[in-house]
């Protein structure tokens, strides 16, 4: 049977519950699992260096772009509120993406920065949302060293990121597009080697690619960023992309024959 996983990236402090609930307010209806990304300290002065003019993270509101401070997580209660509700009724699964948010923050090759990172991007999340257990970690902009890979999977978490990443380490599964495999009996390796909708994408080719990949993939990890909905930040979601959105909500939800789960939920399967 084939099986979803929904992941949301980059869910912070400047995150509205009500902008979630617009995207996922169907599948938690459903009583099913979407996982979320959160960046526990999010810094607002972050640029994006791949891109020209190196302009601020499309996930900073324009409000805070520029503003050279961090945001902690637990300071915005009510979505805390929200997501805490969601998490003890097993809606939601809250994944560790990286500690500051800032650009390539996991390509570091430092261990004891890398392990600082982590401990205190934990405890911070811990601290947010006591209900939820932190199981999964989601590199910022999918780009992780060598060495945090390592660390992460001594620290014994899931890992959800693109294939690019893997080759420094043969000893891990070497899968893509789509796909999962063990690291160990515990521990699951999750490829996202695509971001289905994007702004940058016309929605009804980020629709038509979905919908190939539910066709033909035992498993499909549907990643968003939630303010791409929104983006450049506005107050209601774009027409054209929650359209194509809830179509795609329509094939899962009506389907008999998929299955959608968590991360952490998928990882359980078949374990003693």
């Amino acid at each position: 049977m084939p099986t979803i996983i929904f992941r949301d990236d980059d869910t912070s402090y400047f995150t509205a519950p009500e902008r979630l609930q617009a995207i996922y307010g169907r599948v938690w209806d459903a009583g099913e699992p979407v996982c979320l990304a959160v960046i526990p300290w999010v810094y607002a002065d972050t640029r994006v260096y791949w891109s020209h003019g190196n302009p601020q993270d499309p996930g900073i509101p324009p409000e805070h772009c520029g503003e050279t401070r961090n945001f902690a997580i637990s300071d915005n209660r009510a979505l805390c509120d929200f997501l805490n509700k969601k998490a003890a009724a097993g809606l939601v699964e809250i994944c560790l993406h990286g500690y500051t948010h800032t650009f390539f923050e996991f390509i570091t090759h430092d261990l004891s920065l890398i392990r600082q990172k982590l401990e205190q991007g934990v405890d911070l999340l811990r601290r947010a949302f006591p209900a939820a257990d932190i199981k999964t970690f989601i590199p910022p902009y999918d780009r992780i060293s060598p060495v945090a890979l390592e660390e992460l999977i001594a620290a014994g978490f899931h890992i959800s990121t693109m294939s690019h990443n893997l080759s420094a380490l043969p000893a891990l599964p070497q899968i893509a597009g789509f796909d999962a495999g063990r690291i160990n009996q515990r521990q699951m390796l999750y490829v996202c080697d695509d971001y289905l909708f994007t702004y940058q994408r016309d929605p009804a080719e980020s629709l038509r690619l979905a919908r190939g990949s539910l066709a033909t993939k035992d498993l499909t990890i549907v990643c968003n960023h939630y303010w791409m909905f929104y983006h450049p930040w506005r107050s209601q979601p774009n027409a054209a992309d929650i359209a194509a959105w809830h179509s795609l909500l329509d094939a899962i939800l009506g389907a008999d024959d998929c299955e959608i789960a968590s991360f952490a939920g998928y990882a359980a399967r078949d374990l003693p």
